[in-house]
């Protein structure tokens, strides 16, 4: 089918579009050079903050040289218990959302899966936790997504939305629009 081809080839934009994304972190330790997208950086010492794009933090968090800011860390499990808590208890309203939350919760997940020999069971419980949390909340934010779609007012509600929302907002429109001629002409 074209448009589940579709649908997987904007899931890895969005995906692209978030390890592209330059966010704050800060490093650990000091560190004398590091070499990011094949340029020498460096030196850091430790406390230091400067902005790298996700695909690096990746990677440098992986050696434990960096954290990520608090501050921008909206995929973290703290973080996302927040947003799906005040989801939950606003069930009519749409909650802001950062651009790009799903595409990181997905990366989160998949790098918390990826040593399965190590998996400790705080991982696995995190990673199930976000899971369950995920598949709620995508509900929940569905039906609301549906409503502004069918409404045709997306437009202030598009601030609130991550980018896959409002990529399907704008596909249901285009679709609801379509739908409205054909069966009144």
């Amino acid at each position: 089918m074209t448009f589940q081809r579709d649908v997987k080839t904007i899931k890895e934009r969005f995906v692209i579009q978030f390890l592209n994304e330059a966010r704050t972190c800060t490093f650990r330790e000091d560190v004398p050079e590091v070499i990011i997208g094949g340029e020498k950086l460096g030196p850091f010492k430790t406390g230091t903050t400067t902005q790298f794009q996700n695909w690096a933090i990746e990677r440098l968090v992986a050696h434990n040289l960096v954290e990520l800011d608090a501050t921008e860390a909206y995929e973290s499990l703290r973080r996302f218990q927040n947003l799906y808590n005040a989801e939950e208890k606003q069930p009519h309203k749409l909650q802001v959302f950062p651009p790009l939350l799903y595409s990181a919760l997905i990366r989160k997940v998949t790098q918390l899966q990826s040593d399965k020999t190590s998996i400790d069971p705080r991982r696995h419980d995190e990673i199930e936790k976000i899971r369950r949390m995920l598949r709620i909340l995508v509900e929940n934010r569905l039906s609301k997504i549906m409503r502004v779609a069918k409404s045709g007012t997306n437009q202030d509600r598009r601030k609130q939305m991550a980018l896959e929302e409002r990529w399907l907002v704008d596909e249901l429109g285009i679709l609801l629009s379509t739908w409205r001629e054909m069966v009144t002409e």
